[in-house]
């Protein structure tokens, strides 16, 4: 099994790019307290405008079918199961399972929201079981691309729409006093995953998949404050828990770091920036 979805971002090609050899598994990088720290980051105002921009897109039907991969803590599959209603279905699959417990808490009151464990390149569902597919920050995490594609296209019906969203870690602006040091946490935290930079390629992909009618958005992520409900706020944590003791990063860099930005906050100069770009196609 080998992706999932953090929605951190976070980040995503490379098509023919080979795992990082030390590159955590999925369910490394996603235990109990970082799955945690990642539903926080969903709940930030950055994330939920970026959720509620993505569904508009998708602009999910009473009724409709829908497959939320790599469900995380379970905020999309919640808000798809409201706008499919008690008539439509939501599916949410995830490898790691203490997102999947998090996202069954979540949507306990919905019973057309189900969970499963599940592959992306290997989705335990009928040809054609879905009129509707999303996926955030997933397929960035997915060795091999092309394969999780063609089962996209299998399980969506002729017809169906898919949603995809991913990032180019290269868009990242990061304000620092200290650019050599931020450009090397930077490049560090790209190692965390197959494809850091997937969405230059991916219209191409889903074209080769079978796909049609791809279009492409972006949803950049701005934040000009140092303030803990903010997504770059509180992937500090993720990102520094990652980079500390690889690439010659010590956890004394990752506290300098940290400290830094804090300081260009208090004298009104932190700036972030990234875009996530978001795919939107028919079977």
């Amino acid at each position: 099994m080998r992706y999932i979805n953090h929605a951190i971002s976070i980040p995503l090609d490379f098509f023919h790019m080979t795992k990082p050899s030390n590159a955590p598994s999925a369910q490394e990088q996603f235990d109990e307290s970082t799955s945690r720290r990642i539903e926080a980051i969903y709940l930030t105002p950055d994330i939920v405008a970026q959720r509620n921009t993505v569904l508009a897109l998708l602009a999910p039907q009473q009724a409709e079918r829908a497959l939320d991969i790599g469900c995380g803590p379970g905020m999309t599959t919640q808000a798809l199961a409201q706008a499919v209603g008690s008539n439509g279905s939501v599916v949410g699959v995830d490898i790691a399972e203490p997102m999947l417990a998090i996202a069954r808490q979540r949507c306990g009151a919905s019973p057309q929201a189900t969970f499963a464990l599940a592959d992306v390149t290997a989705l335990p569902y009928p040809d054609a079981s879905f009129d509707i597919a999303l996926a955030t920050q997933v397929y960035e995490y997915v060795e091999d691309i092309d394969m999780a594609l063609a089962e996209l296209a299998r399980v969506v019906r002729p017809g169906g729409r898919v949603l995809l969203v991913d990032t180019d870690w290269e868009s990242a602006v990061w304000a620092s006093s200290d650019n050599a040091r931020m450009r090397r946490v930077l490049d560090t935290w790209n190692e965390h995953i197959p494809h850091p930079q997937l969405p230059r390629e991916l219209k191409r992909r889903l074209e080769q998949a079978g796909f049609n009618s791809v279009q492409v958005e972006i949803v950049p992520i701005l934040n000009l404050a140092y303030d803990p409900q903010t997504y770059s706020i509180g992937m500090m944590d993720v990102i520094g828990s990652f980079a500390s003791g690889r690439n010659g990063l010590t956890a004394q860099d990752i506290s300098a770091w940290k400290a830094d930005a804090r300081a260009m906050g208090e004298r009104d100069a932190y700036f972030f920036s990234l875009n996530r770009y978001v795919f939107v196609a028919q079977r």
